[in-house]
This record gives C-alpha cells, sequence and structure tokens, in this order.
C-alpha cells in the first residue's frame, strides 16, 4: 500500500464521522481547521455550490474561536475552495487546483509531474543534527534535527536512473515518510497531506557540477561528468523550513526551460 492509499484511508476515516481532532503540533490551529473543512468538502457532505453553517455555528461545533474559523475560510477563500457574499453566505466553489494555490502555475505542476513520471527509491534513512557547513546551508541553527533520506529517482518502470536525490525533512515531520520506500508522490506534497499546511515559497537553486566516483556510479554515470544540481528549500507561513533537497541531474537527462515575453 502506498503512502497516497495510506492517506486516502485516512482521509475516509476521519470523512466518516467527521470528528474534530486538533491533533498536530506542526501547523497552526487554523490551518487544521482549513484542512478537517477541506477534507468534508472532498467528502460531499458540503458539495460544491452549498453554503457553509455560520462562522458561529462552526466556532461552536468545533471548540475554536470565530478567529480561528475566519482565518480558515480566509486560507480556503485564497486558494478558491470557497467564495463569500454579503448577506448570502460563503459558498463552496469548484475544487482547489492545487498548481495555483501558492505558486505560478507551471512552477509547481512541473514539480508534481516530475514527481509522478518518476519513482524515488529511498535507500537510506536516518535522523541528523544540522552542524557546521550542513547548518549554514539549510539556513537553520546548529543541533536542529532533520531526517535524511538518499536514494535514486527512476523514471517510471524503473527502466532508468533520472537522479540522484538528497532530502532533509524537518525530524517533526518524519511521520509524513515513516513508511514510504517508493516515493511516487513529491515529498513535499507527502508532507503538507500530513500537516494540512501548504506550502509557502520554493527557493530553486541551479548550478553545474562534476559527478563524484560515488554518485556516477549509483546513477550509471562517469567519475566527472557534468551534471546539474538542483536545490530547494521548502518554506511554511512564518517562512519556516520544512524541507531542503537536493537533486544530481547527468547534464543528458535534464532541460530547463524558460519564456520570456515583452511586456504589453
Amino acid at each position: 500500500m502506498t503512502a497516497i492509499d495510506r492517506q486516502a484511508q485516512a482521509d475516509e476515516a476521519e470523512t466518516s464521522d467527521m470528528e474534530w481532532r486538533p491533533e498536530l503540533t506542526t501547523a497552526p490551529l487554523y490551518l487544521q481547521v482549513a484542512h478537517h473543512l477541506e477534507a468534508r468538502i472532498r467528502s460531499g457532505e458540503f458539495p460544491v455550490g452549498s453554503l457553509l453553517p455560520t462562522e458561529n455555528d462552526l466556532a461552536a461545533t468545533l471548540g475554536v474561536s470565530r478567529q480561528t474559523v475566519r482565518q480558515a475560510i480566509a486560507t480556503l477563500r485564497s486558494g478558491g475552495r470557497l467564495s463569500a457574499r454579503k448577506g448570502v453566505g460563503t459558498r463552496v466553489e469548484a475544487g482547489m487546483d492545487v498548481a495555483r494555490r501558492h505558486f505560478i502555475a507551471h512552477s509547481r505542476s512541473e514539480l508534481f509531474e516530475v514527481a509522478s513520471n518518476t519513482e524515488f527509491v529511498i535507500s537510506t534513512r536516518q535522523e541528523i543534527s544540522a552542524q557546521g557547513r550542513l547548518a549554514v546551508e539549510l539556513g537553520c541553527r546548529a543541533g536542529r534535527r532533520f531526517l535524511h533520506m538518499t536514494g535514486v529517482r527512476y523514471t517510471a518502470g524503473r527502466q532508468k536512473t533520472f537522479s540522484w536525490n538528497e532530502v532533509y525533512v524537518d525530524a517533526r515531520l518524519a511521520p509524513a515518510v515513516k513508511d514510504v520506500e517508493v516515493a511516487k508522490s513529491a515529498i513535499f506534497h507527502l508532507i503538507e497531506e500530513y500537516t494540512g499546511e501548504m506550502i509557502h515559497e520554493i527557493q530553486q537553486d541551479i548550478k553545474p557540477v562534476a559527478l563524484t566516483a560515488d554518485i556516477a556510479e549509483r546513477i550509471g554515470c562517469k567519475q566527472g561528468d557534468l551534471a546539474l544540481q538542483v536545490t530547494r528549500r521548502y518554506y511554511a507561513s512564518g517562512r519556516r523550513l520544512i524541507e531542503y533537497a537536493f537533486q544530481i541531474l547527468p547534464a543528458d537527462r535534464f532541460t530547463y526551460t524558460t519564456t520570456l515575453r515583452a511586456e504589453t
């Protein structure tokens, strides 16, 4: 059973009785409420076109403040999941487009596309303490704990190696990927599903590198071959780093294309 299947089962369990269980400590309460409401929308309890209960009713039902409910609704409105009209109420809209939540569409959707068309086979995982140069690279305080995972990403069907990948996940979020041996979805998406909090920013750096002997052997190349290292830092609200990842792609397996248009 994949991580996505397990998440689907969890969602079904959550929406079967719709009990409110604010157990996650990794996301603000209003984001937990937003995640809970979205699950109820996905289940069909609040179908497209229907009106949500009032803020007061939701606050009373969930045992949270009206301000928390208001922030949760604002979050879903910003993503296109809800709309509000004075004197009418809060209306459920068509499904939220994950490719347009917080990023330019082609940027985020491309990440999903690569992840869905490849498989990240995790070969090692261990909890580490960021020290020295690593702490500087991660931009965090020394001693912060991360789950470090390494492995090869393959094309679909594992017919060909695609890249060498290393991922550092905030140790508090390790349960999001604890049972994942082969990731067929973006790691950051699994973290979003676990916490209910959407990534606010992805910082991406691309630089040329020469393959070391160890990595070259793992991805079927020669030592010294040219490659591109794509490093991404994933930030949640408050610019909290929750994931740091890089992949090394041989030069013949990666093309980065942008389109520049004249302003009108």
